[in-house]
């Protein structure tokens, strides 16, 4: 096992637990259970969570709107290729022009919602958030993974303690 790799795995859970909450937030309300309404307070920082704009599962809405579900739900199925199939390095980043990829669709459909009262689709809000959610995980898990393995080769642990190494 390649020495990023574990990092890389660290990342694919982290990003599934997340993922999984977002389903679990309205099957644990439904359930009656108030660890559902955490989850909910979770996600609140980062979506609307409007009901009209969200997937519903047992009558109850999902954690975040329909645009943030492609997003996280593809962001995961993403990061588990690039972890299964691709030697994630920093020196194997894709050309910076494919993130204009993800990034001008959801920036338009968003943009154009805003500004000029037009109102996008559930199919437009899970396409560009799936395309965005896709691309990102190819530049966001290699530089993660290049900065952490930087850390650990700055701090190493020596007789049980940790310690900095001088750099030159």
């Amino acid at each position: 096992m390649q020495p990023s790799k574990p990092i890389q795995l660290v990342i694919l859970l982290l990003v599934g637990l997340w993922s999984a909450g977002i389903l679990l937030a309205p099957i644990l309300r439904a359930a009656g259970s108030p660890i559902g309404s955490a989850f909910y307070s979770i996600y609140a920082p980062v979506c609307h969570q409007f009901d009209h704009r969200s997937f519903h599962v047992a009558g109850e809405k999902f954690g975040v709107c329909v645009r943030c579900s492609a997003i996280y739900f593809s962001f995961f199925v993403s990061t588990l290729a690039l972890v299964l199939w691709r030697r994630t390095s920093i020196r194997a980043l894709p050309s910076r022009s494919w993130i204009l990829l993800g990034l001008v669709p959801i920036a338009a459909d968003a943009i154009l919602s805003l500004v000029t009262g037009y109102e996008s689709t559930t199919a437009s809000r899970v396409a560009t958030g799936a395309l965005f959610g896709l691309m990102m995980p190819w530049y966001v898990v290699p530089l993660f993974t290049e900065g952490v393995s930087q850390l650990r080769t700055r701090f190493t642990i020596k007789e049980g303690s940790s310690y900095a190494r001088e750099t030159q």
